[in-house]
């Protein structure tokens, strides 16, 4: 059964992933992992329940649109082999269909997950994550030092969750 909601999960993303014309809208929320909330402009992580703070959106223009529904459709697999991290997203992508329902996805680049309405599953490719990152950068505070993930992002850090307003960049950047 569960197969079979993903089968049709990943299906829905895919023919929105190709349908793709003029009316639809493709948004693009840059989040933050750490699932602090500061305020009203939140958005679920489509995992457990969580939600998590917008720290920003784009809507994209035609050609990016099509060139991540590209990516997306490649890399989001159906795959329940996961990594564990807690589902940290960054960023959640959002496609609404004129006259239709919105689908929304969200990536995490911590463990290569993604999620969509409580379903888990394996990133299969990091494009995608690049290229939301190029569209929409993340923060310095959240991005790779040396090539390991920021400790503000290590699932089992138990530092106190503060709004991201108030938070610095790794040696005093």
């Amino acid at each position: 059964m569960m197969r079979l909601l993903t089968l049709a999960l990943l299906t829905t993303f895919a023919s929105l992933a190709f349908a793709g014309g003029r009316s639809d809208r493709v948004t693009i929320h840059l989040l933050d992992p750490r699932g602090a909330i500061d305020g009203d402009h939140t958005m679920p992580t489509e995992w457990k329940g969580g939600k998590t703070d917008v720290l920003g959106s784009r809507v994209l223009n035609i050609s990016e649109a099509k060139a991540l529904r590209t990516l997306l459709t490649k890399e989001l697999a159906d795959d329940d082999n996961v990594p564990f991290c807690g589902h940290s997203p960054a960023y959640a992508v959002t496609i609404l269909p004129d006259g239709g329902t919105a689908t929304t996805v969200t990536l995490c680049g911590t463990c290569g997950t993604w999620a969509k309405r409580g379903e888990l599953r394996a990133l299969h490719g990091k494009a995608a994550l690049k290229m939301l990152d190029d569209l929409l950068p993340l923060p310095d505070v959240f991005q790779t030092l040396d090539g390991k993930p920021a400790k503000i992002l290590d699932p089992f850090d138990d530092s106190p969750r503060v709004p991201f307003r108030f938070l610095a960049v790794p040696d005093g950047g």
